[in-house]
């Protein structure tokens, strides 16, 4: 059976949804990138956190909170 991706929208997005995501997850945004997580980066700016997804074939999915 074929795990379907969670849907993660950029706006409405939290920390700790974002933390719960393990590499090797299957994601996808509202803007159609989607895949499995091969890699994730955390990079504290100032008052920020980013957070890039890297993912399998579609790229990269990136978000601030």
């Amino acid at each position: 059976m074929k795990k379907s991706p969670m849907l993660i929208k950029r706006c409405l997005a939290n920390r700790t949804q974002l933390e719960r995501i393990k590499v090797g997850d299957l994601i996808a945004d509202e803007f159609g990138k989607y895949g499995k997580v091969n890699n994730i980066e955390k990079v504290h700016y100032k008052k920020e956190l980013h957070y890039y997804f890297y993912l399998d074939k579609s790229g990269t999915i990136f978000f601030i909170t």
